[in-house]
């Protein structure tokens, strides 16, 4: 990757972390419970989207409803954060479960890199964090779409070529709730028990 490359890959993860930063100033209220990231006032209603997971089943709408679905977004070949972050999601996962707090959970990663991440490639990687995670990518333009409705950036450097080269993305996990509606958003650093305890909060926030 040529410095130039290496330059505009590292704005781009800048202006993500600063996009996060605005919504969690912009979103925080009052009536909405602190978390290490942010809740919405009032969960916000997506439009329809199609990808697939890694069984070849849609991931849609309807994949959403009925329960909690955590969303991380990254790809196979990510260096670093996403491997990070999908073992903090696994130390989330085993965390609810033993509290009782996991059976109406499910847990997603969506690969940005459908030019890499193939079917088969995710499902090899994704399962090996926790047998219950779902590897889910999509055609480029469907990709965007959901990524876009989410607010979820990420950039691919110039000119890549090869399997050799880094994409840079937001690094965030989001939270839909069961009427698939986007609920709230854990922002990076993210770490097992602020997630667990923001999620706890947040469960006691709808009763």
């Amino acid at each position: 990757m040529t410095h130039s490359h290496k330059i505009a890959l590292a704005f781009a993860l800048i202006a993500a972390a600063l996009l996060g930063l605005i919504g969690v100033m912009a979103i925080r209220t009052e009536k909405t419970p602190e978390i290490a990231g942010f809740v919405y006032p009032e969960p916000k209603t997506i439009a329809a989207f199609k990808l697939s997971e890694h069984d070849g089943k849609p991931f849609d709408l309807d994949t959403l409803k009925g329960k909690w679905s955590f969303v991380y977004f990254g790809y196979t070949y990510c260096p670093d954060v996403c491997p990070t972050t999908l073992v903090e999601l696994d130390r989330v996962q085993k965390s609810l479960a033993r509290d009782g707090l996991d059976a109406a959970n499910q847990y997603f990663f969506v690969s940005v890199d459908s030019r890499r991440d193939s079917l088969k490639r995710l499902a090899e990687y994704v399962p090996y964090f926790n047998p219950k995670f779902v590897g889910v990518t999509g055609g480029d333009q469907a990709l965007m779409k959901f990524t876009q409705e989410v607010g979820v950036l990420y950039l691919f450097p110039e000119g890549k070529e090869g399997n050799d080269y880094l994409v840079a993305h937001s690094s965030t996990v989001v939270l839909f709730d069961p009427e698939a509606r986007l609920h709230a958003v854990f922002t990076e650093p993210q770490k097992a028990e602020e997630m667990v305890a923001g999620f706890k909060k947040i469960l006691r926030n709808r009763r």
